[in-house]
């Protein structure tokens, strides 16, 4: 296991390599997921970069990072495929406005039940007219308030 010296001068150089190939940290967990699999927030990008992930994380993280880092170095100067996955982007969807009369329901449902299961969120979702993503991320964001 890397030493947090090893890991600060590898987040240290990390940054500098990503800037100076231009890409964006959300570029970066974006093509780890495209390569690897696991795609990673850019939040989780910076965090690893100014050093504010567990210790267990950053390790967890460096090793695939490198490997991104190794596989970007080796392809650059030709159209690779990194370049399309940075192209791409992550299409964020729309945001969603809930009536009045559903927001009053989904609020009478969290008073009795706020954590509910996933069969309750697909029927609470159907009988709203609402996507089920729609209902478990209004469910997740209550539960924060």
């Amino acid at each position: 296991t890397p030493t947090s010296d090893d890991l600060e001068q590898f987040a240290k150089q990390f940054k500098q390599r990503r800037i100076k190939l231009g890409f964006t940290q959300a570029d970066v967990g974006l093509a780890l997921g495209t390569l690897y699999g696991n795609v990673f927030s850019q939040t989780t990008i910076c965090r690893f970069e100014a050093l504010q992930l567990s210790f267990k994380n950053m390790c967890k993280l460096k090793p695939l990072l490198n490997k991104w880092l190794e596989e970007t170095d080796s392809s650059t100067g030709s159209p690779t495929s990194l370049d399309k996955i940075a192209a791409q982007g992550r299409k964020r969807k729309k945001r969603t406005s809930i009536e009045v009369g559903v927001k009053g329901a989904l609020e009478n449902h969290f008073l009795k039940c706020p954590k509910p299961s996933a069969h309750e969120i697909t029927s609470l979702a159907d009988s709203l007219q609402l996507e089920k993503e729609v209902v478990r991320v209004w469910f997740c964001n209550r539960r924060q308030k």
